[in-house]
């Protein structure tokens, strides 16, 4: 077989019986990566992923007490800052437009995005590992701002610095909401830890030149065979 334009097969890659199994040869120097078994899934990962459902239901009940709360803090400001009369269908058709976005923004899409990053790390996906840690952060810098934001309002409360009529800054649903953005902020630090400790780690990432195979047997590369 000739070769065209003057073109030949390098040297080093010719293999079997002659140049024709050139194809079929590695380079030279060439090293497959270690195929490895992925060990068992540690703790960590497992109490990690519990801790994201927990969180869950942690935020859906703060959603559910702030919902409360700003219903009964509207209701009493109501007739004292609106001075354009408002027809109680447009109302109330408002309120219910703007619960429903709040429950989409602030809690249905987080709260799916971690179910869903938690059930893909569960099986052993390293992107969504570090998905659901970006996540977790961002749950944590969320509730910090909610936690500084409810001592403050329990502090103007306990002043008297609010002028509203039938407005309680401190009330005791500003300290049950208070005291779950103190939890739901635990948990998202605790989850982002644990998931990023050395035993999470290597369940994730089989290390430098090495990939992980299903199964318990573990596949040599060129460096094993005589």
């Amino acid at each position: 077989m000739s070769d065209p334009g003057g073109w030949r097969v390098p040297e080093g890659y010719a293999g079997g019986t002659g140049a024709h199994q050139w194809g079929l040869a590695v380079p030279p120097g060439y090293e497959p990566a270690y195929l490895v078994p992925r060990p068992p899934r540690p703790r960590v990962v497992d109490l990690a992923i519990t801790l994201t459902y927990t969180g869950v239901v942690v935020t859906a009940i703060g959603l559910v007490v702030g919902l409360v709360q700003t219903w009964q803090t509207r209701q009493s400001i109501s007739g004292v800052t609106v001075t354009t009369p408002v027809s109680p269908s447009v109302d109330q058709a408002a309120t219910v437009a703007g619960i429903a976005i709040a429950v989409l923004v602030t809690w249905l899409l987080p709260a799916a995005g971690a179910v869903i990053t938690a059930v893909l790390t569960r099986r052993g996906a390293n992107a969504a590992r570090i998905v659901l840690v970006c996540l977790m952060g961002l749950f944590a810098l969320v509730g910090l701002c909610s936690i500084g934001g409810r001592v403050a309002g329990t502090w103007l409360g306990n002043q008297g610095t609010t002028d509203l009529p039938g407005v309680n800054l401190s009330g005791p649903l500003t300290l049950v909401g208070l005291v779950l953005d103190v939890v739901a902020f635990g948990l998202a630090v605790t989850i982002g830890v644990l998931l990023l400790v050395p035993p999470a780690n290597r369940w994730f990432n089989p290390g430098p030149g090495r990939r992980f195979v299903d199964g318990m047997t573990q596949v040599p590369s060129t460096h094993d065979r005589p």
